[in-house]
């Protein structure tokens, strides 16, 4: 046996110089690109950041083909290879300038459209833009040369133009109200424009010039073109960085992995050195925090955990397996570590608290859900309301991760008014926190009404699921009601009014006196079990449909339609469930309002066998 090992080890040995021999002598450093810290939309974020905004913006999508290579390339590979291979830059300049770019003029110029202007780069979502284009129904992307000369007829005067000149004349007439046809053209316009800017270099920020005709940073568009002296350039560390980025272009072009490599370090190192010349640069352990934030995801690792959380409890819910229920604890731990961490790393990143777009706010709800779902679990030991917690926490969580579009998770600089760390902190994580407690307590709801869907006659079940609902909810109504005081005493400090009847304000004051009513239907016996399921399902969701007013930051970017249909679900499945429900609570009966403490989740007092108000 010792000689046959022995034997294997010399065969593997002998092995390595042939398949080093086959394997690539090098590869392109793409990883030393991604650290490196740029400006863009008023923050400084890593150029791994940028090349995933632009290329979803764009496309949805953040790996990319090579047309030509076939080759695969993640977002900051694909951003670089089409500022790289952007050949405007080998061409005298184009005299129509910057004032040419909204028709094209500017980029394509004389040139001819080269492998990613003729690749179907730019998504197009909405099906009568796709007709107008000429597109085919299931035909999702256009190229940017095809939408360049791509001809339309305008809706109101019938006359036949071109997209881009349509699109000028819709961006000067923007704030006189749009059609949906018309907002979803000038978006698609926006795009197309902004890969033009990228292509062009000019979107690339890279190096802080202070004392330049620049007077801010300057781009890889300005390092390629502009001409710097002595005077414009004391050091000469920005001549360097120029003749470094001219050479790793040029080893690009040739395909040249070793030359790229080689130029890419020395360009890098000439931007870090500028770099620490200037106060404001951004630390680099910033840069490397938000590096690894990207590719860790660590709020799609949360709901995948939870989503086990929920099957493991199902499962051990219907075997009585312990083995289960050990398990779901350890997933839902993890997911709940891995929420703790993206939070903390997305402060760390942005010095604030994550909760100022719509996405921040479902993940915080997500998470919120969780950590009360979880006191409920160590409080009361009822499985269905973790398993409602854990199913919940991962649907909000699974929503951010995969509705990029309308829950954008890039980090933004913050609107003036929210620049208050104090009442940012106080006043949104408290009001969120009561967003998701009422989750929690539409999760028990949308259970409970299972028990009547299916007409069970499991009636101490639903006593106990609704006493948890009713706990759900008077948390979420003491975090509301304070998240709302203190919204009042922000808007006096910000605004000078503590109330201005703004549309947010006035649903918050609608949706606390719509969960009081609520509350105190229950406890006067107005509506019973049934009652307070339902009413706790149906009375939820107002705050992403609603983007009007001063509270318009806090919104996403479309999505209603899925909100109204999600809504109109919930209604369906209240009504069906109520339909069914006469025989499910012909023996029902009124639960306590404080949830009994047990292993097994069961209420410890009597329970009644009066019949129930619906």
């Amino acid at each position: 046996m010792r000689h046959a090992f022995w034997s294997l080890c010399l065969l593997a040995a002998g092995a390595l110089p042939a398949f080093s021999a086959g394997a690539p002598q090098a590869a392109w450093n793409w990883e030393s690109w991604r650290h490196l810290p740029v400006l863009d939309g008023g923050r400084y974020k890593p150029l791994d950041t940028l090349a995933w905004e632009t290329m979803r913006t764009l496309s949805n999508r953040v790996s990319f083909t090579d047309p030509e290579t076939h080759e695969r390339l993640d977002a900051t590979a694909a951003y670089l290879a089409l500022v790289f291979e952007w050949s405007g830059w080998d061409a005298p300049p184009d005299p129509h300038g910057m004032a040419g770019l909204g028709s094209g003029r500017a980029y394509f110029g004389s040139r001819k459209p080269d492998k990613w202007d003729r690749a179907e780069l730019l998504r197009v979502d909405y099906l009568e833009l796709r007709q107008m284009l000429g597109m085919a129904e299931d035909q999702k992307y256009i190229s940017p040369w095809n939408l360049s000369g791509a001809k339309v007829r305008e809706p109101h005067s019938g006359k036949e133009t071109t997209f881009a000149a349509w699109a000028e004349q819709l961006a000067q007439t923007k704030d006189q109200g749009l059609t949906t046809l018309e907002k979803k053209a000038l978006e698609l316009a926006d795009h197309y424009w902004s890969y033009q800017q990228h292509r062009m270099g000019q979107r690339l920020m890279v190096i802080p010039v202070q004392d330049s005709p620049m007077h801010g940073w300057a781009s890889v568009a300005d390092l390629v073109q502009v001409p710097f002296d002595a005077a414009t350039d004391p050091t000469g560390q920005i001549r360097k960085a120029q003749e470094h980025l001219r050479e790793a272009r040029a080893a690009y072009l040739k395909r040249s992995p070793e030359a790229f490599n080689r130029a890419s370090a020395g360009f890098l190192a000439a931007v870090k050195t500028l770099g620490t010349q200037v106060k404001t640069y951004p630390l680099q352990s910033t840069v490397d925090w938000e590096v690894a934030y990207n590719h860790w995801v660590p709020f799609r690792f949360a709901w995948v955990l939870m989503l086990i959380t929920a099957v493991a409890l199902l499962l051990g819910m219907g075997s009585r397996w312990k083995l289960f229920y050990v398990g779901a604890l350890g997933a839902y731990a993890a997911g709940l570590a891995a929420m703790l961490i993206g939070f903390g790393m997305r402060v760390a990143i942005s010095g604030r608290a994550p909760v100022t777009n719509m996405y921040e706010s479902v993940i915080y709800v997500g998470m919120g859900v969780a950590a009360i779902g979880l006191a409920f679990e160590l409080l009361y030991r009822n499985r269905a309301v973790f398993c409602a917690a854990a199913s919940v926490a991962a649907i909000a969580l699974l929503l951010a991760d995969n509705c990029p579009a309308h829950l954008d998770p890039s980090l933004q600089p913050l609107q003036p008014v929210l620049r208050s760390n104090f009442w940012l902190v106080t006043h949104v994580l408290t009001i969120t926190l009561s967003y998701a407690a009422f989750a929690l307590a539409l999760g028990i709801g949308d259970v409970t009404l299972g028990y009547f869907l299916f007409r069970s006659q499991n009636h101490q079940a639903i006593a106990t699921l609704s006493q948890f609902t009713y706990r759900a909810l008077q948390v979420g109504v003491l975090l509301l009601a304070a998240g709302t005081i203190l919204g009042g005493v922000w808007a006096d400090y910000a605004w000078g009014r503590f109330w201005g009847w703004d549309p947010k304000e006035v649903w918050a004051l609608i949706a606390l006196l719509g969960y009081l009513a609520v509350l105190h239907a229950r406890y006067v016996n107005w509506v019973g079990h049934f009652g307070l399921a339902a009413s706790a399902v149906v009375w939820y969701g107002v705050n992403f449909v609603l983007g009007a007013g001063l509270h318009s930051y806090g919104f996403g970017g479309g999505g209603q339609g899925y909100v109204a249909g999600a809504i109109l679900a919930q209604f369906l499945y209240v009504g069906l469930a109520g339909l069914r429900s006469p025989v499910a609570r012909s023996a029902g009966s009124q639960p306590p309002l404080v949830p009994a403490r047990g292993t097994n989740g069961k209420a410890k007092a009597a329970v009644s066998s009066i019949a129930e108000t619906v």
